[in-house]
């Protein structure tokens, strides 16, 4: 769940039409969002367009198996909790829906367990997420170097030259490791979005560049200018030249990149690599 007070999104998929219809209205009246789908296309269509909490999923749905198209969202990438349902199924079924989702009912289907179980399912989801700071970024990952300061993931701090400490928050610390693991690239402004906020998220919010302000305030006020590594890359997203590139650097400041000119002062990141246009 994308917060503690949200009401859940649900799709449900299933090659009878009437079943998923009636899903849904029972799904609204136990406070949970829901659409539905009667093909794994339109499901696909439905999970490209929005943030989805929790599928139910036939294990079949209109001779395609629901268990190999989940196979295939998670071989992508792409995790969401499922519950599968079944007309019938055998036992080697039971065990491959159980393997790739989170559980298995047969119809027909009692609503109010359903429920039950969606809730559950939904709640070890919530838990076992809660060391990820973002999409990118874990509780677990080891501290790493950020324009001239340490960045320490577990206690969400960092560490500035001369010994200062200063506590950050989670968007904050998932940027700062997607720059900080991409040096002399030029990222998309999409392609940070989704490695950060997540694959649904908004592209066109402005919450990335009201972060990447904060970070910048951050550094300048602990005497690193962080716009010197992190640059503005007009029209595309931004550029993190980093600290070897700025050691090597002559004086002088820049307040954006531009990747069309060529001063003798960026002749380390002269042609850095685009990715994620």
């Amino acid at each position: 769940m994308k917060a503690k007070n949200s009401i859940p999104f649900l799709l449900v998929v299933d090659g009878d039409s009437e079943l998923t219809q009636g899903l849904v209205r029972h799904f609204l009246q136990f406070q949970l969002g829901a659409v539905g789908a009667s093909t794994l296309r339109e499901a696909s269509r439905v999970l490209a367009d929005h943030f989805i909490n929790l599928m139910v999923l036939n294990t079949t749905v209109q001779e395609d198996s629901g268990i190999d198209f989940l196979e295939r969202l998670q071989h992508n990438g792409q995790y969401v909790p499922t519950i599968f349902i079944a007309d019938r199924h055998s036992q080697t079924d039971r065990l491959r829906a159980l393997e790739v989702g989170d559980d298995i009912l047969q119809k027909p289907l009692h609503v109010r367990e359903l429920v039950a179980r969606i809730y559950a399912v939904l709640r070890r989801a919530e838990t076992s997420r809660d060391w990820h700071l973002t999409e990118n970024a874990t509780l677990r990952d080891e501290p790493f170097g950020f324009a001239g300061a340490v960045v320490y993931p577990k206690d969400l701090k960092v560490v500035f030259p001369g010994g200062k400490v200063e506590v950050v928050g989670k968007k904050e610390l998932g940027l700062m490791a997607v720059f900080a693991s991409t040096p002399g690239v030029i990222l998309a402004r999409k392609d940070v979005i989704h490695r950060v906020w997540g694959l649904y998220a908004n592209i066109r919010s402005r919450s990335l560049d009201q972060y990447v302000v904060r970070i910048r305030h951050l550094f300048r006020s602990n005497g690193c200018s962080a716009i010197d590594f992190l640059r503005t890359v007009h029209g595309i997203g931004y550029l993190y030249v980093g600290d070897r590139a700025m050691e090597s650097r002559p004086t002088g400041r820049s307040h954006s990149y531009e990747p069309r000119q060529h001063h003798r002062e960026r002749t380390s990141v002269e042609h850095p690599q685009l990715v994620g246009s």
